[in-house]
């Protein structure tokens, strides 16, 4: 197995069966195909086990004070809540229902957070339900939603959020933390209707230069990093670990070699470290080696 720094063990498991499963789909081995998709259904449960995980750190027990000083303190408009809310495939005009126009996540109850619970136990079921019919054509969008909140989740909980790579204000990490907690949540409540995937309305192809783009955009900035830590660094690390996973996530769903999106995807692994340890060099270095790649796309 390939490493991928910084990722969960079940996510490598994932995206390595799900190369093997497309492409021995495209060979016509079916016997091969069905024996990648159970060790890609089984990757995704432990991910769900991640995700409901995440989703539960993401909301930390806080005092009355805290809440009303977390609540009380200056957010910055620079936030990509609409990046992050556009990478969990809810729509523009969907977004309010989440966050306020501030950034601030609206208030969600107990019975909000059941129903995200519901929805992680739906798609168990239907993981277990793609593992009996062998329905190929079923598991894409299962293998896509788990993925892409694995690593929303991965941007504000846990080893590689910007919380932990960069020093920055208690209160602006628990707003980052709560507020993506409740895009993720509102994200699983659509997975258990019909309701469209705002991700997959454009071309993949078109989606992995415009991700591309945007990331090399941020990286210019990420200089800034090496001074002084302010709340400006954390807001920073936040939007450079948004758009890496948007690029990552674009690159992932690109109908190409293993090899050629591993390439790819190297220098956005290495990101979390860069942030950790900015120094000029290692930031501008990234940055050069992300600018000679392109997404790999299919001329």
């Amino acid at each position: 197995m390939v490493e991928f720094a910084g990722w969960p063990p079940a996510l490598q498991q994932v995206v390595e069966a799900d190369f093997r499963r497309t492409s021995a789909l495209a060979g016509y081995r079916w016997k091969t195909a069905d024996a990648a998709l159970i060790e890609v259904v089984r990757g995704l449960d432990d991910l769900l086990d991640l995700v409901d995980d995440r989703i539960r750190n993401g909301e930390p027990q806080r005092s009355r004070r805290q809440t009303r000083k977390a609540s009380a303190a200056a957010l910055p408009t620079e936030f990509p809540f609409d990046e992050v809310a556009d990478l969990l495939g809810i729509p523009a005009d969907e977004i309010d229902e989440a966050i306020d126009r501030d950034g601030r996540p609206v208030r969600r109850s107990r019975a909000d957070r059941r129903t995200a619970q519901r929805a992680i136990k739906q798609l168990r079921i239907r993981l277990q339900q793609l593992e009996i019919t062998m329905d190929h054509d079923r598991l894409n969008r299962p293998i896509s939603v788990i993925v892409r909140l694995v690593l929303v989740l991965g941007t504000a909980v846990g080893s590689q959020s910007a919380a932990t790579l960069v020093s920055g204000d208690e209160h602006l990490n628990t707003v980052i933390q709560t507020a993506v907690g409740a895009l993720a949540a509102f994200a699983l409540e659509r997975t258990t209707t019909t309701l469209p995937d705002a991700w997959h309305e454009h071309r993949p192809a078109a989606i992995a230069s415009q991700t591309h783009k945007a990331l090399l955009e941020t990286l210019v900035d990420a200089d800034a990093l090496t001074g002084p830590a302010d709340d400006e660094h954390t807001v920073l690390a936040f939007r450079l670990l948004v758009r890496s996973a948007r690029a990552w996530v674009a690159c992932f769903q690109l109908d190409s070699t293993f090899a050629s999106k591993l390439q790819y995807w190297q220098p956005l692994d290495d990101l979390p470290d860069a942030l950790r340890n900015p120094s000029t060099d290692t930031l501008q270095t990234l940055h050069h080696r992300l600018e000679a790649l392109t997404p790999p796309i299919k001329g």
